[in-house]
């Protein structure tokens, strides 16, 4: 008896391949399908943050107060409800910077270049638009402001990767920043 004929048997024969083929290709799938739902799960995620931080604006504006919370709880709790308890709050930051005029919006606090290297450094001279005793790259003062104020609403949250694949693609977290500036209405 020769190997000839019996590697030939073996060579045609189709039994089980369908087995291997479905073992090559489900990891695959697999990936593909999980990150797909993840990739999905950050863009929702990124979606509720913009629509939660134009919603908690809305609110800021009218100067509004429930008796029993300040303003600042009322918008963190409209966050977390039009985020349908997805973001963990004690990882949200939330800042909120008043301004005189929109353009203001961003720009550091103005102050005498001494050394004309275009950056503020220790011992020149700065006006404290915020007042807070300290040079800040923002001019903005904290706080929701008061009627006719411009208020610019900036949320930051990492949002942690879940799966293992997309970790190597997105990193260990995807940030998600969402800002709109306001004017207060006259209340």
């Amino acid at each position: 008896m020769t190997a000839g004929p019996a590697l030939r048997r073996l060579a045609a024969c189709a039994r089980g391949a369908t087995a291997v083929e479905f073992a090559l290709i489900l990891p695959v799938l697999l990936l593909t399908t999980v990150g797909t739902i993840e990739m999905a799960v950050v863009l929702f995620i990124r979606s509720s943050i913009e629509a939660a931080v134009i919603e908690a604006s809305r609110f800021g504006i009218t100067g509004g107060e429930d008796e029993g919370k300040t303003r600042e709880e009322q918008v963190l709790d409209i966050v977390a409800d039009r985020t349908y308890g997805l973001l963990d709050m004690s990882q949200v930051d939330l800042d909120t910077l008043i301004y005189d005029k929109f353009s203001d919006a961003g720009k550091p606090e103005p102050f005498v270049d001494a050394n004309g290297n275009g950056a503020w450094d220790e011992g020149e001279t700065y006006t404290d638009v915020n007042g807070n005793a300290q040079w800040d790259p923002d001019m903005g003062e904290a706080g929701l402001g008061g009627p006719g104020d411009i208020v610019v609403y900036r949320l930051t949250y990492d949002w942690g990767v879940v799966t293992p694949m997309m970790r190597e693609i997105l990193g260990a977290s995807v940030r998600h920043v969402s800002s709109v500036a306001v004017r207060n209405e006259p209340w």
